[in-house]
């Protein structure tokens, strides 16, 4: 030893995730049983058991693992966070110095659809296609199916196909599809443009039958039959 000098032994500190270890492994505590109270992914305290603080999504999730962590282990939360702004600074010199980056302090969603003229191109003719072809397809079914015929008038006569009167005479209104040709009893009935047709019938005593038939122009057919009893 030279003349004059004393040699003292500086003591080292433990980086935080040394004493979180040695913490844990002191009480005898693993990570499963970690996880489960603090509700930390087992892959987040083994990374701040590491120092590995860039695989912890961001600053904020960094600060509040730790401090969670600190207070389950029964350790000084204010030491460990100081201690952490301590480290915390040293590393972002070290990643700076390294051209690394560091994780973002609150991580932020990056979109990554981008509204391109070619998208609006695409999208809109996709649209068209199913506009044309829900109005071909409905097109095709109004052309293959039965005209809709429905009675408005007598409104005794809904949900039944028996009526009972006591005059001579019947007014018969409804509606049928646009185009579609209306007879009752074989005689036709003037139909309007938008489909609404109305006659009248003489009624004899006892029970009339009286059928009501609406015709397209292909020649599908919807009938509707009444049982008219004049009493």
């Amino acid at each position: 030893m030279a003349a004059g000098f004393r040699v003292r032994r500086i003591k080292s500190e433990h980086s935080i995730g040394d004493k979180l270890k040695r913490a844990r492994t002191r009480q005898k505590i693993s990570i499963a049983e970690v996880e489960e109270a603090t509700k930390i992914r087992s892959k987040f305290i083994l990374a701040l058991e590491a120092d590995s603080w860039e695989m912890i999504p961001s600053e904020v999730y960094g600060r509040g693992y730790l401090e969670t962590y600190s207070h389950f282990l029964h350790l000084s939360r204010e030491e460990i966070m100081k201690q952490y702004e301590r480290e915390r600074s040293t590393y972002a010199r070290h990643c700076q110095s390294e051209n690394v980056e560091l994780a973002p302090a609150s991580s932020l969603p990056v979109s990554r659809f981008l509204l391109t003229p070619r998208f609006l191109l695409v999208g809109s003719s996709l649209l068209g296609l199913v506009l044309i072809g829900g109005i071909v397809g409905f097109q095709i079914k109004k052309f293959v199916s039965a005209p809709y015929l429905e009675l408005v008038t007598p409104v005794q006569a809904a949900g039944s196909n028996e009526l009972f009167i006591s005059t001579e005479s019947l007014t018969l209104s409804g509606r049928t599809s646009v185009g579609a040709a209306v007879t009752v009893n074989g005689k036709p009935v003037v139909v309007q443009e938008d489909g609404n047709f109305s006659a009248t019938l003489t009624i004899q005593k006892g029970v009339n039958a009286v059928l009501i038939q609406a015709t397209n122009l292909q020649g599908k057919t919807t009938s509707e039959t009444l049982s008219v009893t004049d009493k």
